[in-house]
């Protein structure tokens, strides 16, 4: 069911675009395992998938690391709004709301009956 839901709002959001959306070339992997602490302290993204997609998609993994409600998600999505130029934090919540279903089902298949993992799915 959750899977169900999540699938149906991740076509809905790869087709809607209030306001109009431009796609552009993304790391593709971006998790925080794929970045490292560089020379002077700078973040470096390794291990890069190339994708021509959406840029709030692209930062999924960070939004949903460790949250495990609404609030938690919501501040971390504006947080990373501020951080981003051109972040939307309403639609990375969108899609995270759209993907936390796949990270929770795996999260329960590997034992893992939390607070977070019934979060993500019913997120």
């Amino acid at each position: 069911k959750a899977l169900t839901r999540s699938r149906s709002l991740g076509r809905d959001l790869s087709h809607r675009s209030q306001p109009p959306r431009t796609e552009q070339l993304v790391h593709g992997d971006l998790h925080p395992a794929n970045v490292l602490h560089g020379p002077g302290g700078r973040l470096v993204a390794i291990d890069p998938r190339p994708a021509w997609g959406d840029p709030d998609f692209d930062a999924v993994d960070w939004a949903l690391d460790g949250v495990s409600c609404a609030a938690e998600l919501a501040e971390r999505a504006g947080r990373l709004a501020e951080l981003v130029p051109g972040l939307r934090a309403d639609r990375l919540r969108d899609w995270a709301g759209a993907l936390g279903a796949l990270t929770g089902e795996a999260r329960l298949r590997a034992g893992h009956e939390d607070a977070r993992t019934r979060f993500l799915l019913g997120s």
